[in-house]
């Protein structure tokens, strides 16, 4: 049997280990609270849940096919904090030295690298589990696909995202396609809000049938029909833009195959070497070893 893979955003816990975890500073003075936190947090989940594949994704920086697309995405984040800037590549060596596959892509973004090892790994004959808080993933769930939430203890199948999210799984990008994400600076339509673009999707079933047939939206029982329509057809051009930045990439040029997913723990030598170095014992402790 192939067995269960699951997926970390390692983005997503770099940044709650960095704001969660008091400053800490390695043997040079190099900053650390988000690299322990981070490695505090991935023990855990192996010695919780004993993985047989695993891989973390990882960001390889701010700059990707969506910032070609529309220069403001994400813009609204600034830069990321002085002291958190040397710890990237600190985390990504930390999860390598742990034993985990570590991936990350020039021009494309940890949920894209998700989206792309899930296609490949249910095609394989693998089930996989997502780590993650984020609703941008919710795209992915599908039978075969889970989503856990390792903050929260939290678990969802496709079958939660509509009490969730207000609508099914494979409907969520034409969701934030009309509502944007204000979280991403994605604008969305003008004046559509959530209400409003589940209430269109549930009659119209996409966003492009949604746009074939826009007439139709003033005859609706939504509040503000005729205005609603308006705004669609004001904001036709922006929809489809956003529709392409909340659309995760199933076919990132990743360099690894799921068979370099397994996971047999950690090298003794090279762990322990690394947490010497940068003061990480209590983390390197606790990691399976081979």
């Amino acid at each position: 049997m192939p067995g269960t893979a699951w997926l970390i955003d390692g983005m997503a816990y770099v940044f709650r280990s960095y704001y969660g975890v008091r400053p800490i500073a390695a043997p040079d003075g190099t900053p650390v609270n988000a690299v322990y936190g981070l490695g505090m947090t991935l023990q855990k989940l192996l010695k919780d849940h004993k993985p047989e594949h695993v891989a973390c994704c990882f960001d390889a920086g701010q700059r990707t096919f969506r910032s070609d697309l529309y220069p403001p995405y994400k813009q609204n984040r600034g830069e990321a904090p002085e002291d958190l800037i040397p710890q990237f590549d600190l985390c990504r060596a930390l999860t390598g030295h742990m034993g985990m596959a570590t991936v990350m892509v020039p021009g494309f973004e940890a949920d894209d690298i998700i989206a792309t090892l899930t296609t490949r790994l249910l095609a394989s004959g693998h089930e996989v589990v997502i780590v993650s808080g984020d609703k941008d993933l919710a795209q992915l769930l599908k039978p075969g696909v889970r989503q856990y939430d390792l903050s929260k203890e939290q678990w969802r199948t496709h079958d939660d995202v509509p009490a969730w999210l207000g609508v099914p799984a494979h409907q969520v990008v034409d969701l934030q396609a009309l509502t944007g994400d204000q979280v991403d600076n994605v604008p969305g339509v003008r004046g559509v809000g959530p209400k409003a673009a589940v209430a269109l999707l549930e009659v119209y079933g996409t966003l492009e049938a949604i746009y074939a047939d826009l007439d139709r939206v003033e005859t609706l029982p939504i509040r503000g029909a005729a205005g609603l329509r308006r705004k669609l057809e004001e904001g036709r051009e922006m929809a489809h833009l956003c529709r392409q930045l909340v659309q995760l990439h199933h076919e990132v040029p990743c360099g690894i195959e799921t068979t370099e997913l397994a996971y047999t723990g950690a090298d003794s030598t090279t762990i322990d070497a690394f947490a010497e170095q940068w003061g990480l014992k209590a983390i390197a402790r606790q990691v399976p070893r081979r």
